[in-house]
């Protein structure tokens, strides 16, 4: 407290968020390593733009493909949404599409994982 009993302030100098941000690159995990918040957000993008490549062929039909996003091991969890939800080739079109697209064109994810 100060003299005049109100609380004492330090005073620190914040770097703006644009000076804290790693780089952060794409590559493999190392055997026990876990991806890091930051880490993961990158391998989101990127996992995003690859199904940005097949979404047209998908909404074509009614459906949709959705990342909900990439763990710590580096697996990714996508669903189906619209016309794909409950349809009884999304599993196939899964396991032909989906999965072998973003492992092909993104060998750094461990496993591509259909939730629901």
């Amino acid at each position: 407290m100060s003299e005049n009993n109100t609380p004492a302030v330090e005073e620190t100098s914040a770097a703006p968020a644009e000076e804290i941000k790693e780089e952060v690159k794409i590559e493999p995990i190392p055997e026990g390593t876990l991806l890091t918040r930051a880490q993961r957000n990158v391998w989101e993008e990127k996992a995003n733009s690859i199904l940005e490549k097949i979404r047209p062929y998908i909404q074509h039909d009614g459906g949709d493909v959705e990342l909900l996003g990439i763990d710590e091991e580096g697996i990714a969890y996508v669903t189906f949404l619209g016309a794909c939800a409950g349809c009884m080739m999304a599993g196939e079109d899964f396991s032909t599409g989906i999965r072998l697209l973003l492992l092909d064109e993104f060998p750094e994810l461990k496993e591509v994982v259909l939730v629901g």
